[in-house]
C-alpha cells in the first residue's frame, strides 16, 4: 500500500454505545488487518485514569498498538478541534508508515471533528493554558461574560451566559493568540480531511444495560476506589476536568464520606446507562452509519465477521 492510495481511503469507524463491545471488537478487525487503532473516547486521552474509563489493557494495547490514549493529565482541558488535529496526524502518520488505520469510540463530537465536522482550534500550549485558567478561577461568571461581550460579541452572543466553560474557551482563544473565537470559525480548516466509513455496534437495549450495570462491578473489584485515591494523592480532586465525568465524580463523594459504596456503584451504573442512551441518540441522527447487531454472549470474532460481510467494498484496501 503506498501513502498516496492510503491518504484517499476512507477510513473506517468504529462507534457505538459505551459497554456495547467496541474495544474487542476493534481489536480484532486490528490484528486481523495489521491496523494500528485511534481511540475516539473523550475520557480515555487522560493519563492515570484507567479502570473507570475502560481503557484497553496493556496486552489489548499490544495486540492491537493505540493512539490518542493517555495524552493529557486529568486537568486539562481537551476540545473536540485538538482532538481532530491529533487524529489526522496520526491517519498521516499511519499512511507514511504503509499502515491500515481504524478509529474506535463512542465519542460522536470527536468522530464529527476528524471528519471536518468542526473548525480547526488553534493549539495552545498547556503552561499557558493553566496560566490563564488560574486568572479566570479569580473572576465571577458574569464579569466573564460581560468581557466577552465586548472582546466577541458575536461569540457571547451564541454562549448561554451562565455556560462558564464555554465563556473560558472563548476568552482563552482570544488571551492567548490575540484572535478572537469567531474569527477562528471563520478561517478555512489548513488540514485535509480523511473520508470515514462508519460502522456502528448495537445491541438489544436490555442486554446493554445488564452489560454496564456488570462492567461497574468489575470496576470496582478491580481497584477502581484506588485508582481515584491515587488520582488524589497526584493532587487532583473534585475541581479537576476529568474528575467531574461519571464514576470518578461519585468515587470523590465516596472517598470524602458523601456516599456508601453501594450508593456510588448504583448512582455509576445509572449515569453509564444516561451516557450509553445519549450516544445511541447521536449516532442515531448521524447519517450513513451501518449498523451491526451484536447477540447476547456473541464472541467478538464472530462480530468482526458481521462488519465485514456488511460491507461491499473491503473496510480495508
Amino acid at each position: 500500500m503506498n501513502s498516496d492510495a492510503a491518504d484517499t481511503r476512507p477510513i473506517p469507524v468504529l462507534v457505538g454505545p459505551t459497554g456495547v463491545g467496541k474495544t474487542a471488537v476493534g481489536i480484532e478487525l486490528a490484528r486481523r488487518f495489521g491496523a494500528e487503532i485511534i481511540s475516539a473516547d473523550s475520557r480515555q486521552i487522560y493519563r492515570y485514569m484507567d479502570i473507570g474509563t475502560a481503557k484497553p489493557t496493556a496486552d489489548e494495547q499490544a495486540a492491537a498498538p493505540h493512539h490518542l490514549i493517555d495524552v493529557v493529565d486529568p486537568d486539562v482541558r481537551f476540545s473536540a478541534g485538538e482532538y481532530g488535529r491529533l487524529a489526522r496526524e496520526a491517519i498521516r502518520e499511519l499512511a507514511d508508515r504503509g499502515v491500515p488505520a481504524l478509529v474506535v469510540g463512542g465519542a460522536g463530537l470527536y468522530v464529527k471533528a476528524l471528519a471536518g465536522g468542526l473548525f480547526d482550534a488553534p493549539a495552545i500550549p498547556r503552561e499557558l493554558r493553566q496560566r490563564l485558567a488560574a486568572g479566570y478561577r479569580s473572576v465571577s461568571t458574569a464579569e466573564l461574560y460581560e468581557r466577552l461581550s465586548v472582546i466577541d460579541p458575536v461569540s457571547a452572543a451564541r454562549i448561554h451566559a451562565n455556560d462558564r466553560q464555554r465563556i473560558e474557551r472563548a476568552l482563552e482563544v482570544h488571551d492567548a493568540t490575540g484572535a478572537t473565537l469567531t474569527s477562528w470559525f471563520d478561517r478555512p480548516a489548513e488540514s485535509e480531511r480523511p473520508g470515514v466509513r462508519l460502522v456502528g455496534l448495537r445491541r438489544e437495549r436490555a442486554a446493554l444495560y445488564a452489560r454496564i450495570d456488570t462492567r461497574v462491578g468489575k470496576m470496582m473489584e478491580s481497584g477502581f476506589e484506588e485508582e481515584v485515591r491515587g488520582l488524589v494523592d497526584r493532587g487532583y480532586g473534585a475541581g479537576t476536568h476529568g474528575l467531574s465525568t461519571f464514576g470518578y465524580a461519585e468515587m470523590l463523594r465516596c472517598l470524602r464520606g458523601e456516599l456508601d459504596e453501594s450508593d456510588a456503584v448504583s448512582i455509576i451504573q445509572q449515569r453509564s446507562r444516561q451516557y450509553a442512551k445519549r450516544q445511541l441518540t447521536w449516532f442515531r441522527q448521524t447519517d450513513g452509519i451501518g449498523w451491526i447487531s451484536v447477540e447476547n454472549g456473541e464472541d467478538p470474532r464472530d462480530t468482526c465477521e458481521k462488519v465485514l460481510r456488511a460491507f461491499p467494498e473491503p473496510l480495508f484496501q
